[in-house]
């Protein structure tokens, strides 16, 4: 049960399995390709240097198209330095609209979300790591250690887990956002 504590959009993504999956989606350890349904040539990113290769925008931003989202360059994010791009997921008036910002050459990704309802924004942008931890506290469940992860896209699987399992969760808070 989450605290009444909880703004709206926690409390929608609360009835979700978001909480649970965004810490899982940050775990660039994990076998994605098992998860993965693409068969990816050249899956992993990790580089001889023991980092990841940066992937280039265009390609999470086919990644978050494939799972079945309106994709656009650029976000509410006004630094121009940023690869940035928008994501969209609609279900009758509602819109769940994700500010996702990629890492400067790093495949991290620093999700913004806001609902709008009718064309009316409701609240202000809340970010997905933070809302993920409020969700945790608000269910007596203990800090993750770091508490405040984001997802560091570490293969290709990952990158079509990840955004096929955020696409969906949009999907699920903006059929149910006027319930």
């Amino acid at each position: 049960m989450t605290s009444p504590a909880l703004l709206p959009l926690a409390h929608a993504l609360a009835r979700t399995d978001f909480a649970e999956n965004w810490y899982r989606w940050c775990d660039a350890k994990r076998d994605w390709a098992a998860e993965a349904t693409g068969a990816y040539e050249e899956d992993a990113l990790l580089t001889a240097s023991g980092a990841f290769a940066a992937l280039p925008a265009s390609e999470f931003m086919r990644a978050y198209r494939a799972a079945g989202a309106e994709v656009s360059r650029g976000s509410r994010v006004p630094d121009a330095r940023h690869r940035s791009f928008t994501v969209e997921v609609a279900a009758g008036p509602a819109v769940c609209s994700l500010a996702v910002q990629l890492g400067r050459g790093l495949n991290s990704q620093e999700c913004g979300l806001v609902v709008l309802a009718d064309g009316e924004q409701q609240g202000q942008p809340e970010m997905l790591h933070a809302i993920a931890l409020a969700i945790r506290r608000s269910r007596g469940e203990p800090d993750p250690n770091p508490p405040y992860p984001r997802p560091i896209i570490g293969s290709r699987s990952q990158l079509e887990v990840v955004s096929r399992g955020i696409v969906d969760v949009l999907g699920q808070v903006a059929r149910g956002w006027s319930s």
